[in-house]
């Protein structure tokens, strides 16, 4: 008998959302526009359905300020990152909340160096942890190592130190932007406060768009050109209009992705990937690190695949005046700031100009702008703001995009918000498919593509929020039309600061340093026995099991308990949860099966598999 999962948000509650969205859509394209600008001409309807949110984990008011979430393999359990210097590991519980339990005190470690980190809020602090994708394969290089990006207070001497490029620290600033490496004692269960190693650090013109997130593909496979590369993120260090034309420089790190294989090489810190597109330069002036550049403040990015398996680097870079990006990354690619901003040409006015900013700082994208090379955003919107005001705060975040057999309304999406002070929408959606069908590039040689008005960008929607604030199903959600509206519920603020992050089954989260709350996005949560991603737990299931079954496979979707193996377990699972689906029954072929028939079925079968996948070429 097929069961039917029930929806928490239904029909009535639906429209209701709906409605109120068109509502808040009318009233505010029906306000004055005398004092403001619309660059873009979008306009950023409703998405027509909502996030479901739930209270996951709570952190205390002194360590609340969670600025990044990542997995390990072989853990099917998330690690927050709170920038007061503190990376917790978060235990689920069986009520569908979690236990946050501190896993690294790194402020208290980097004393133990002799280092100190340089505040703890703003754009301070601890940025970002990554672990090695070999962290738990005793024997292998990677094995137990981990990678912190922060803000250090720089040493008193610059020498015997690895500065990153040729900027230059500007007055006032004490602190530079570092990436170290630590090691993890499996026999202690802690990190060992001596294993500190810095790969390199770079100085800061300005207090400001500093070091970023690092990450490793999570996609890449043992023997995969990516795995084990390590990316990062850092910001152009200039609070306004970059004067010095930082990101499109190649000797500096400043406004740029880098990426780099971080185990120690020899004498060398690290080494640099042969593929990498400037590797291959002898130009002093060039980092060999950079992968792309010319990006203001690229500090959320995350990774998908594409129906045909190529994995994809999608980066939010928050804009100054005008427009927020969402980027397609090339390798090599320049991302066009400070020449531009979105679609728009960003006149390089000086700061003490009066007219520098919204209006009289851009123009239209020149006839020629083919020639120029630069990559434009995939996706778009721009600052409905006061043209005397100096920034309108609109600053972006990027999520991940939801593809793992959750809420079919999430399928495919890219989730985000904007983290500052936008007051009328704040989270959005945008289609996978639809960024990747955007023109970005122009081509002077492709008379479709060699005018500015041929570019094109994929289409962002709104989403409203629908709170679980007391964790029973009988009662109806808070709606809120966004999560400022969400915040100020109990909070004063006129910022979200919000982040969004992945789980280890593809689900979605999404923080708040205005609380210290991290929310689970509740209908982003996949069937644990939907193999195949496609909404329902049935007979497809099992071969998608069968495919990866008894082999070490790092994020196969048939890996339910996340132990980078892909076994029996997995497959009790599927048998668990067989007949369980996501919105209407698919058509199945043959009769669908009682649990008990199915595990037995399947442990049959999986039986006369397990010899067969073990055997060796040439045994009989």
């Amino acid at each position: 008998m097929t069961r039917q999962r029930s929806l928490f948000l239904r029909r009535p509650v639906l429209e209701l959302l709906v409605a109120a969205a068109m509502l808040c859509v009318w009233h505010v394209a029906n306000q004055s526009t005398a004092i403001g600008q619309d660059l873009l001409g979008d306009e950023i309807l409703p998405a027509g359905f909502s996030l479901e949110l739930r209270p996951y984990v709570d952190f205390p008011t002194n360590r609340k300020d969670v600025i990044a979430m990542t997995l390990r393999q072989g853990a099917p359990r998330l690690y927050a990152v709170v920038q007061e210097g503190y990376v917790y590991q978060l235990d689920p519980n069986p009520d569908g909340t979690a236990t946050a339990t501190e896993f690294f005190n790194f402020t208290q470690s980097l004393a133990a160096a002799g280092r100190a980190m340089d505040g703890s809020a703003d754009q301070k602090g601890l940025q970002s942890l990554a672990f090695h994708p070999e962290f738990n394969q005793e024997g292998s290089p990677g094995y137990g190592k981990l990678y912190t990006s922060y803000l250090e207070v720089r040493p008193f001497s610059g020498t015997g130190f690895n500065y990153l490029g040729s900027s230059q620290r500007g007055t006032g600033v004490t602190a530079d932007g570092v990436l170290s490496e630590w090691t993890y004692d499996f026999d202690s269960g802690q990190v060992d406060s001596n294993s500190f190693r810095e790969l390199f650090r770079v100085r800061m013109p300005r207090y400001d768009h500093p070091i970023k997130q690092a990450k490793f593909n999570p996609y890449a496979q043992p023997g995969d050109e990516d795995y084990g590369l390590l990316y990062l993120t850092h910001g152009d260090s200039n609070i306004k209009n970059s004067p010095n034309d930082d990101p499109t420089r190649l000797d500096n790190a400043l406004g740029k992705m880098l990426r780099i294989n971080p185990l120690q090489d020899g004498d060398a810190p690290y080494s640099i990937p042969a593929t990498n597109p400037f590797a291959d330069s002898t130009d002093a002036d060039v980092l060999q690190e950079i992968y792309a550049y010319g990006f203001r403040n690229p500090h959320t990015y995350s990774f998908n695949v594409d129906p045909s398996g190529e994995t994809h680097l999608i980066v939010g870079d928050i804009g100054r005046n005008n427009v927020e990006e969402i980027n397609l990354v090339v390798p090599g690619g320049d991302y066009g700031w400070t020449a531009r901003e979105g679609t728009v040409v960003h006149l390089q006015l000086p700061d003490s100009d009066p007219d520098a900013g919204y209006i009289s700082g851009t123009a239209p994208l020149p006839a020629n702008e083919a020639d120029f090379g630069y990559i434009f955003p995939a996706a778009q919107y721009d600052h409905d703001a006061n043209v005397s005001q100096v920034s309108s705060g609109n600053s972006i975040a990027t999520g991940h995009v939801v593809n793992n057999g959750s809420d079919p309304d999430l399928a495919g999406q890219l989730i985000f918000g904007d983290l500052s002070r936008r007051t009328v929408n704040n989270m959005f959606a945008t289609d996978f498919s639809q960024l990747l069908a955007a023109v970005t590039q122009l081509d002077s040689d492709d008379p479709a593509r060699d005018e500015p008005s041929e570019l094109t960008q994929a289409p962002i929607r709104s989403l409203a929020l629908a709170l679980d604030h007391d964790g029973d199903s009988q009662t109806p959600p808070q709606l809120f039309d966004d999560l400022l509206d969400l915040l100020n519920a109990t909070n004063s603020t006129n910022r979200t600061d919000v982040r969004f992050h992945e789980g280890p089954h593809g689900e979605l989260y999404i923080s708040s340093k205005v609380n210290g709350t991290i929310y689970l996005v509740t209908n982003s949560v996949a069937l644990a026995g939907d193999f195949d991603g496609d909404g329902a737990v049935q007979g497809s299931d099992f071969l998608a099991w069968q495919r990866d079954a008894f082999l070490k496979s790092l994020n196969s979707i048939a890996d339910a308990d996340r132990n980078d193996l892909v076994d029996s377990a997995d497959l009790a699972v599927w048998a668990s949860d067989f007949g369980l689906q996501w919105g209407p029954a698919p058509s199945l072929t043959g009769a669908v099966p009682e649990n008990a028939s199915a595990w037995t079925l399947a442990v049959a079968i999986a039986w006369g598999l397990r010899p067969f996948s073990r055997r060796a070429p040439g045994a009989t």
